[in-house]
């Protein structure tokens, strides 16, 4: 192997590595009796401000039918913060099943963070 390809093997490899960790999305959850509230995050592990887009997906399924939800918008985080991007609240019900679906994106379209859950709530006793 020549050098010239091993430092180039080795320097996509730490980009592969880091651009995982560049940004972070995370969804939370709280349910306080029949309501949930969700909050969609994105954490900069960077050393610069960032000016990024997100995508949140919502799909209830239930008795009642499908109800589908989409927020999205551009935001900046400035270096090393915790952003708070969206949150909503919706009414749960024990037979009901949630699909909840959080991307971030850099300025050219592409996924830099992602997070996602599935909740099936059972009767509260």
């Amino acid at each position: 192997m020549n050098l010239s390809f091993l430092l180039a093997l080795l320097f996509c490899v730490g980009i592969a590595q880091s651009s995982s960790t560049v940004y972070q999305a995370k969804l939370e959850t709280q349910r306080v009796g029949d309501l949930l509230t969700i909050s969609g995050h994105c954490l900069n592990a960077t050393e610069q401000t960032a000016t990024l887009r997100y995508e949140l997906f919502l799909d209830k399924q239930g008795q009642a039918g499908t109800s589908r939800n989409t927020q999205g918008g551009e935001f900046t985080v400035a270096s090393r913060q915790d952003k708070v991007l969206s949150q909503t609240t919706i009414n749960v019900a024990p037979t009901d099943t949630y699909r909840i679906r959080l991307q971030v994106f850099n300025r050219q379209g592409e996924v830099v963070a992602a997070d996602s859950l599935i909740h099936t709530f059972t009767a509260q006793r």
